[in-house]
């Protein structure tokens, strides 16, 4: 039974899916913790197709309720990746200033793998003095250097691999929000509802 097996989600994933799966059974007549952990038990359901449109829009309207009361923590995440995006510009600048003078190579490439090693992992979440001065240093003793910066929404999550007899890292920390929470279950769930209807049979 679908109720058996251990779901891969974390457990506020799992209170969505249990909340949301309350309405989706009463209206469509569907377990949504069992059609996402075993979809092939629905296989042969009549009109599942049109359930499944029905079950997103479901899911949909419930995160629009929950993210639209979060309306407070969604202006203080803004000013906070205002914040982080403006250290990433700083950074990326002077790093690709000072690289340049060197002639060190500042690549952003299109992934990256540090094999065995574990490089040393610096956080910051501002740009300063000491930051300037840890910037020199880290470019002085590198090989290369590559911006593996991510982004969220509009803003930029900087991250910086310095690569030289050893590899360190500089990385703007990532902001903590109830609102990336909240969104990060709704695409996990959105994920796998695609995941769930790819299982079943073609002709539905």
């Amino acid at each position: 039974m679908a109720d058996d097996v251990k779901p891969g989600w974390d457990d506020q994933t799992d209170m969505f899916i249990r909340e949301i799966g309350v309405s989706v059974s009463k209206k469509y007549g569907v377990d949504l913790r069992k059609f996402l952990l075993s979809p092939q038990e629905y296989g042969d359901t009549a009109g599942m197709e049109e359930k499944i449109k029905n079950i997103r829009a479901e899911a949909d309207r419930y995160f629009e309720d929950i993210l639209a009361s979060l309306s407070k923590e969604e202006e203080s995440l803004v000013a906070d990746l205002e914040k982080l995006d403006s250290v990433y510009t700083q950074v990326n600048q002077t790093v690709n200033s000072r690289a340049g003078i060197g002639r060190i190579p500042f690549i952003k490439p299109a992934d990256m793998s540090f094999g065995d090693s574990s490089p040393e992992i610096v956080y910051i979440d501002q740009y300063n003095s000491q930051v300037d001065a840890l910037l020199t240093k880290l470019i002085n003793i590198s090989n290369y250097i590559c911006d593996i910066s991510s982004t969220y929404r509009k803003y930029t999550i900087g991250t910086w691999v310095f690569s030289g007899s050893r590899s360190y890292v500089l990385a703007v920390s990532a902001p903590t929000s109830a609102v990336i929470s909240v969104e990060n279950s709704r695409d996990r769930i959105d994920l796998m509802l695609d995941q769930a209807a790819l299982a079943l049979p073609k002709a539905l």
